[in-house]
């Protein structure tokens, strides 16, 4: 029997609005393993905040890493973590074998998991457990593993107190589970609309980022650790509320933002630590750590919906309108949906 050569997968030729910008396509040609890579049947991916940036070119750097004007040819498939079988297997790759099930963040080789074949490199890849669903699986390497890595930095012990700022997003999704898993106490910052799923993660306390100042609100609570999903302000804001030797991460949000803790974060005074996302412990191992606390019921997914791969555009702009909880799901044998 001869396999088809081409694919289906939600492509963007221009920058801007995901939903005038990206399409699906039934023409794209299936790719081939060089050594060290295989080739996955993707069974599942997820929808991240990142892939609006990208589309839209928000920042500069961007353009100079998928293309000045347009996106390159070879970088015109988004999708950055993904979960399927393992259809071919290139030279030197050992270890893996056709049909397994594997995991991976395939934000090295830019993205492709909007798509039905992707190529990753066998050091990118996880064996997912039987015990998680591909729909699970696929939403760990990029928001589970932020949130593993982000708690690692915070350094949480039992008692800690921790609050979580983008508490109803995908990382914070993750970021309040696995806190709460390791004995912590979690206050977590959301709009009262996503109050009811945020304290189902098992948030102790809630507070409305809409109200006037929801900083002061916290005054007197002082924090042991600030794990903070969605900085669009200032990161002194939270020095106020954050014990003498307190720990401030700041996992996603505004890149200027990112950066200038990257850069001066290290330089405020006093004893509390003020740091950017970094990568102290592996993706592979982040991931491998998460999928095993899923698989031992610690944690659990967030997942508010499964869509079909041509509804990637609008999920990505209801990522941009904050009407998202948790995490949305591609599911690419999921059959054509009227509407989103």
């Amino acid at each position: 029997m001869q396999h088809s050569k081409l694919m289906r997968a939600i492509v963007f030729r221009d920058y801007g609005d995901p939903q005038k910008v990206m399409e699906l396509v039934e023409d794209c040609k299936i790719p081939k393993p060089n050594k060290n890579e295989v080739l996955v049947k993707i069974k599942c991916a997820s929808v991240n905040a990142a892939d609006g940036y990208i589309v839209r070119a928000n920042y500069f750097i961007i353009r100079m890493v998928f293309g000045l004007f347009k996106p390159s040819k070879k970088k015109r498939i988004l999708g950055m973590d993904i979960a399927g079988t393992i259809r071919d297997i290139g030279k030197n790759v050992k270890g893996f074998q056709v049909g397994e099930a594997v995991v991976a963040d395939i934000r090295k080789s830019f993205g492709g998991g909007y798509a039905q074949y992707a190529i990753v490199h066998a050091k990118h890849l996880v064996k997912k457990p039987e015990e998680v669903s591909f729909e699970q699986a696929c939403t760990v390497p990029i928001s589970g593993q932020a949130a593993m890595m982000g708690i690692i930095l915070c350094d949480i012990k039992p008692g800690d107190k921790v609050l979580v700022n983008g508490a109803s997003g995908g990382v914070g999704s993750f970021g309040i589970q696995i806190a709460k898993a390791q004995g912590a106490y979690v206050a977590a910052i959301c709009s009262t609309n996503k109050a009811e799923a945020v304290k189902s993660w098992g948030a102790d306390k809630i507070v409305d980022y809409k109200k006037k100042d929801s900083i002061k609100a916290l005054i007197g609570n002082e924090f042991d650790a600030v794990f903070d999903t969605a900085s669009f302000q200032c990161s002194g804001r939270y020095k106020q509320i954050l014990k003498k030797e307190g720990k401030y991460v700041l996992v996603g949000g505004d890149f200027y933002n990112m950066l200038k803790i990257k850069l001066f974060g290290r330089f405020r005074r006093g004893s509390q630590k003020f740091m950017a996302l970094t990568q102290k412990v592996e993706v592979t191992t982040n991931i491998k750590t998460v999928l095993k606390m899923i698989a031992d019921n610690k944690i659990k997914p967030a997942i508010q919906k499964v869509i079909p791969l041509q509804n990637v555009p609008e999920a990505i702009h209801s990522l941009e309108q904050r009407s998202v909880v948790g995490k949305i799901v591609v599911d690419l044998n999921k059959e054509v949906s009227a509407h989103f």
